[in-house]
């Protein structure tokens, strides 16, 4: 004989031993079931849950489940199989959804979140500061929004002007600038501002061209680069 002890649903553990309690001999609790022979394993996902005195195996997904509809975790206490819109495997990731029994990429989510990633690493590229070689030898300048501004505002003026930059070393000071020299600044910031703006362009036809042809690898391939 083989005994398996069961908790308050059924669910079946062991085989256990038991030992006898002094002055009563062999005693068996409540929830103790006896076969006569050891039950095999379980198949997966499955547990083995005692139903009018026998053992069955049942479909066991206790604990996190995820909704097929948004992906969100909730906690499942119920034995049997999962009800329709629940599934025991988590969304991979956002651009996933629930196709056909089971979790496929969205082409349109892959490629809606591509064009935001490129949009934001072509602003933090073109935010980053560039180089001119208006003063004779490169220097860095400062592009955020308010420098963009605040060069345009210098070379509207049309004067001569000190103006802040870095030199190779990266030391930053504000260095006399004639208005030529701003001007020049300006168009070599244009031009840098273009040449992001066109490889940003670029990566998006390829993005549309991957989305038309449903090829979601192609999709991911494509990677913002900034231009050396």
């Amino acid at each position: 004989m083989t005994i398996y002890q069961f908790d308050d649903v059924g669910v079946l553990f062991g085989p256990v031993v038991l030992r006898g309690v002094p002055g009563m001999g062999s005693y068996l609790p409540s929830n103790v079931v006896r076969f006569e022979t050891a039950l095999p394993a379980p198949e997966p996902d499955h547990v083995w849950v005692l139903v009018d005195g026998e053992a069955h195996q049942v479909e066991d997904h206790r604990g996190p489940v995820y909704r097929t509809d948004t992906g969100e975790a909730e906690h499942h206490s119920d034995l049997g199989p999962l009800p329709d819109g629940y599934t025991a495997t988590p969304k991979p990731s956002p651009t996933h959804h629930w196709q056909d029994g089971g979790w496929t990429k969205d082409q349109r989510s892959v490629h809606a979140t591509k064009v935001i990633e490129i949009n934001n690493a072509c602003m933090v590229a073109i935010t980053g500061g560039f180089w001119s070689s208006s003063l004779g030898k490169p220097h860095q300048y400062s592009s955020e929004l308010d420098d963009q501004l605040n060069l345009t505002g210098v070379i509207l003026a049309g004067l001569d002007s000190p103006y802040a930059c870095r030199d190779e070393q990266g030391v930053k000071e504000f260095k006399p600038h004639t208005f030529t020299q701003l001007r020049r600044v300006g168009d070599d910031f244009t031009l840098f501002k273009l040449q992001l703006l066109q490889r940003a362009n670029a990566l998006k036809q390829q993005l549309d061209q991957g989305l038309a042809a449903n090829d979601v690898d192609a999709l991911e391939a494509i990677r913002w680069e900034s231009l050396t």
